[in-house]
């Protein structure tokens, strides 16, 4: 609210006090020096000319009826070649840099200008065939004379892109003129099935992107340029190596369609950035309602780029390299006390050994002599994790081809993003190549597209809590005392024995950078081909077809004696194959229809898609071991490997129509309906049916608005969507064990009955929203509140065993609603001809309640009733008295309640995202600030570094007494039960107290006492709210006289950053922008640079 007050005054100052200001006057036989005195008059503004100026000339307009002042301004010096500035209340006139400019030889020079303000349009791009100006400050560009023989495209960001001719009268006073964008009225926006759409006909909420917002720092993935730019959207970002973000739209995922078609194998990170065109994220149910049960949770739509829109050839060449510039979190260890327990060195677990420093000597490994020698007990390892790190990078290349003539476009792109990740043989190389383009042959349209993507990394394993996690293996549960630098060399006996201290549990982390591989070899195709045939005037026929397919391969490779995996065939080493591959066609056919007769406008649709996909996987490992170490073959396995096989199909059938009605282009009421058959569902109940309606009414075509007000619209709709089961969840199946008997493999019946009654899971979602277009279109503003509710939820329900069978998949009776509210705020703060401030303010709320129970299988407890929120967090927490003291034993340690209490809630309460835009000159300057805030969340490396005995608070006097001078002297703060006793009921409830409480002053043991409950899940509960400042960017726009020396038609050079600052409220170690810790990796900071040329 403050953010949308805030634009309103600041443009407001700029615009609304010359608004109601209107002229009359009849201005025939008048010279223009009577008009301006009259219209000063009139207005009651001060206009300043100088006589030379303007005697001689005459007014543009004759006659001038109520017409606003800047209008009126306009038609009176319409011809004279003058031009006005408008400040304050202040009117000055000037000689418009519209009149004669003389050419240079062999070139044609004209102006862009605004042609509702006659102001020049600075930096606006011309380009003609193959060639690309900008105009200069003041608007004016030049062309080669042989250039201008061609059709010339006008485009500015705010403006209708115009296709002019030139038509050889070039005196110096060629003037294009450029309308500003009505995105009121006509901005179009790709919807469902790839059709395109005027915001005022949406009843549902959408929101577009354009390319340019996910390629202004082009980093790995996509998703993360797309964070806080979409209301309602939530990214989660993985500082993971390798791991993509995730999305959530209004509590759930989205289905993914690029060019129209819900690809099965494809994801965001298989589509270059240099390669889109626009991102649409249909929000409401509707997207379900022509997409079927993969669009139930709304929609993200990829359009790619295809031709450009002038004729000729066009190179483009993007480039973006960024290295890593610190981090935004770092883990912190104490580096005081060694590994071990109690006090005492040793190198078995944990880190509650022994003080360093202090002259103590003991026996440690030699990595150089790779024997035991006696050696102090030093903190020399104190940076090991540090010192493990290695600089990171990444590097976004992108060539693109494109032409584009008489009967159509083509454009070829390719993209290499090579990647180098903050732990040592952390980096991964992709290639995607598209390839596509339209033509136009009489009736017939025809676009296609192919694309290919490869995706492949040697290692990337080093993540998480487990062997093969390096936070784990460094900072958990190894201590100082050692310098891993020392380790580098990691073989004792190549292949066989790892040059290490720890001869249990955990490994040398350059070991598992170099040997301990898991390796991933991703290839996906995808082709998608569209043919549209115009039957008539208004009608078309389309047939679409796209195909993906998708083959991975993940190779992991375990030496001989690693420690994380002793014991069992793992000890003498292991080699693996897990080979995936996915298959998806879908196939539309729809029949569109759009007439109108007088006021009315009949817009329909119907059509069918039969979606089928397939999926198989192949594993295969080495059993008992390798032959020969280091020989990582199948081949090489000392038994007859063991290898599993499974696959999957499914095929959905539909049939679907729509139809809209507008009135006056003002009312627009639609409805739809679709039926589909899925081969997942008992035949019995196979085929569904679920509708949808909407309607959008713009309120400023029917009454009066004020002068500030462009267009405001309300809308609504009403949506059924249906989601069918899991493949195989209705069909019986067997399920196949390796080794299960004597080295045999083994077949095991299903233990789940088939329920042949089985629905599809069911929501049913409403929507109303407003949106305004204020201010010239300067302020946009729009709302939307849902709610979805869902019944026949599928769960697996436990059924008695003497049936034979331990669980049936049923719908159950318990419904649930999720409620949210999206705001959307697009400001032009600040325009004028040298400087630019454009804003975008995105902001969400949505939470989920119970609505009815199931009296059978809901939880039984006290949070789980209707009206409660069903993301609530319960835990064990500790025993209590009435004021909140933790109640301790006789033993002097913390009591755990053996109730669970509700302690939050995990969703956020909202998420924001705020987008600036600055531009001075041929300056652009750009930055994101997004953030979630409120909820709960596990920080797992806190919790467990106390447990561990290597969280950095864990140095304090407390154990220092106890390790050095072996005196124990903590007292946990609380209370302890002096007598009484309490009685609860089945919920933990008192319901009958006679405790008498006193102050606890039992000592314990530090170190058992932190353990306990430090290291306990109730102190790993944390709010994990936080704001980054996503993205950076300063660019510069090269002028073309510059660009001209080099052959290129444009050019620009850029600073870039990526996760560059980060504040958060409670968790000190792990970033949760990953919605959950499991020992997070420090997330890079990056800064690099751009540079873009278009030839």
């Amino acid at each position: 609210m403050l953010f949308l007050v805030f634009c309103l005054v600041v443009i407001q100052g700029q615009e609304l006090w010359a608004q109601d200001k209107t002229i009359s006057m009849d201005a025939r036989g008048k010279s223009l020096k009577e008009v301006l005195q009259q219209i000063q008059a009139q207005s009651g503004f001060t206009i300043t000319y100088s006589d030379a100026l303007i005697n001689g000339k005459k007014s543009g307009k004759d006659q001038l009826q109520q017409v606003p002042l800047k209008e009126a301004l306009q038609q009176v010096l319409l011809g004279t070649g003058l031009a006005y500035r408008l400040e304050n209340e202040n009117i000055t006139i000037f000689r418009s840099t519209i009149e004669k400019r003389a050419s240079k030889p062999g070139t044609v020079t004209g102006v862009i200008v605004d042609s509702a303000t006659n102001e020049t349009i600075a930096y606006a791009t011309v380009r003609a065939g193959s060639t690309s100006v900008m105009s200069n400050a003041d608007g004016v560009f030049e062309l080669p004379a042989s250039a201008a023989n061609s059709n010339i495209m006008v485009s500015y960001q705010g403006y209708v892109t115009r296709s002019v001719l030139y038509e050889g009268n070039n005196d110096g006073g060629w003037t294009i003129l450029l309308p500003k964008r009505n995105g009121a009225l006509s901005e179009v926006v790709v919807t469902a099935l790839g059709l395109s759409k005027e915001k005022k006909q949406l009843a549902s909420a959408i929101q577009q992107i354009s390319g340019d917002e996910v390629r202004r720092v082009k980093g790995t993935d996509i998703g993360t340029s797309m964070t806080g730019k979409i209301s309602g959207l939530i990214v989660k970002n993985s500082s993971e190596f390798f791991t993509a973000p995730t999305f959530t739209l209004r509590g759930a995922t989205p289905l993914l369609v690029i060019n129209g078609t819900p690809y099965g194998n494809m994801t965001l990170r298989d589509i270059g950035a240099d390669d889109i065109e626009s991102i649409s994220v249909l929000k409401g149910a509707t997207a379900g309602a022509l997409y079927g049960g993969r669009g139930a949770n709304g929609a993200i739509i990829v359009t790619t780029k295809k031709g450009t829109k002038n004729k000729g050839l066009v190179v483009t060449v993007n480039s973006n390299t960024m290295f890593n510039a610190g981090f935004l979190t770092l883990p912190k260890v104490q580096t005081s006390y060694s590994a071990g327990l109690g006090g005492n060195f040793s190198n078995t677990d944990y880190v509650w050994g022994a003080k360093l420093d202090i002259g103590t000597m003991a026996m440690q490994w030699d990595p150089v002599t790779k024997q035991m020698t006696n050696q102090p007990l030093t903190s020399r390892g104190k940076d090991n994790f540090k010192n493990f790190l290695e600089p990171s990078y990444v590097t976004n290349n992108n060539i693109s081809i494109s032409q584009t003539g008489e009967l159509g476009s083509f454009r070829a792109s390719l993209t290499n993003i090579n990647t180098k990740g903050q732990y040592p043989n952390a980096k991964a190389n992709s290639f995607n190549f598209l390839v596509g383009g339209d033509m136009h042959v009489g009736k017939f349209k025809l676009e296609a597209d192919l694309g290919y993507n490869k995706r492949y990394s040697p290692q990337v394993w080093g993540a998480g809590y487990g062997t093969q996690g390096y936070i784990y293996q460094i900072l958990m549960w190894t201590g100082p005392e050692y310098d891993l630098r020392q380790y580098r060399d990691y073989w004792q006996t190549p292949d066989v024995q790892q040059n290490w201290m720890y001869k249990t549990w955990y490994d040398n982390p350059y070991l598992i950078a170099y040997e301990k591989l898991d390796a991933i070899d991703q290839n996906t195709i995808n082709a998608n081909l569209t043919l549209n045939y115009k039957l008539f005037p208004g009608a078309n026929l389309l047939f679409r077809n796209g195909t993906d397919f998708a083959g991975n391969t993940e190779t992991k490779r375990n030496p001989p004696n690693i420690n994380s995996t002793s014991g069992g065939w793992f000890s003498k080493g292991v080699y693996s194959n897990n080979i995936n591959y996915g298959f998806s066609t879908n196939n539309d056919l729809i029949f569109t229809i759009s007439k109108h007769v007088n006021k009315l406008g009949i817009d329909g649709l119907t059509g069918g898609t039969i979606n089928y996909s397939q999926a198989q996987n192949t594993f295969a490992s080495t059993r008992n071991g390798l032959t020969v170490p280091g020989f990582y073959s199948l081949a090489g396995s000392l038994e007859r490997p063991d290898v599993t096989a499974t696959a999957n199909k499914k095929q959905v059938n539909s049939l679907y129509g729509k139809l809209m009605l507008s009135w006056d282009n003002l009312l627009f009421v639609e409805a739809t309906g679709r039926n589909d058959w899925s081969s997942t569902l008992p035949k019995s109940n196979r085929s569904y049916f679920y509708p949808s309606a909407g309607a959008s009414l713009v309120l400023s075509e029917i009454w009066k608005m004020p002068s500030w007000t462009d267009m405001w619209k309300v809308r609504g709709s009403w949506a059924v969507t249906k989601s069918d089961p899991a493949v195989y969840a209705t069909n019986r199946s067997y399920s196949t064990t390796l080794g299960a008997w004597n080295t045999l493999n083994s077949a095991a019946y299903t233990t789940g009955i088939i329920n042949t009654d089985i629905n599809p899971t069911t929501a049913r979602t409403w929507e109303i929203g407003t949106a305004a277009y204020l201010l010239k279109n300067r302020l946009q503003v729009d709302v939307t509140y849902y709610n979805k509710y869902t019944y026949d939820q599928q769960i697996n329900a436990p059924i008695t065993p003497s049936t034979g069978f331990n669980s049936s998949l049923i719908n159950t009776l318990e419904t649930t609603v999720r409620r949210g509210i999206e705001i959307t705020v697009d400001a032009t703060a600040v325009r004028n001809k040298n400087f630019e401030w454009t804003t975008s303010f995105n902001w969400s709320t949505s939470k989920q309640y119970y609505k009815d129970l199931d009296p059978v299988f809901s939880t039984d407890n006290l949070w789980t009733k209707r009206g409660e929120r069903t993301d609530y967090v319960a835990i064990n927490d500790w025993d209590r008295d009435p004021y909140g003291n933790v109640i301790h034993l006789d033993n002097g340690r913390a009591s755990k309640s053996v109730y669970k209490s509700r302690i939050g809630y995990l969703d956020p309460n909202w998420v924001a995202g705020l987008i600036n835009r600055l531009r001075y000159k041929q300056f652009m300057v750009s930055f994101s600030f997004d953030g979630r805030f409120g909820g709960l969340m596990y920080e797992y490396m806190n919790d467990k570094m106390w447990d561990t005995g290597s969280h950095p608070d864990s140095d304090n006097q407390y154990r220092y007494e106890e390790t050095v001078n072996k005196n124990q002297t903590f007292i946990g703060d609380g209370v302890k039960i002096v007598s009484g006793t309490a009685t609860y009921d089945n919920y933990g409830r008192i319901t009958k107290d006679t405790r008498v409480f006193a102050k606890n002053d039992k000592v314990v043991s530090y170190e058992t006492y932190a353990r306990s409950f430090k290291g306990g899940s109730p102190a790993g509960m944390l709010d994990p709210t936080f704001v980054k400042l996503r993205e950076v960017t300063l660019e510069y726009m090269v002028p073309g006289n510059i660009t001209h020396k080099i052959g290129a038609a444009n050019a620009s050079i850029a600073l870039t950053a990526q996760n560059v600052w980060m504040w958060r409220k409670q968790f000190r170690f792990a970033d949760p922008d990953n919605g959950t810790d499991n020992l997070n990796s420090p997330t890079n900071r990056y800064i690099g640079a751009n540079i873009k040329l278009t030839f």
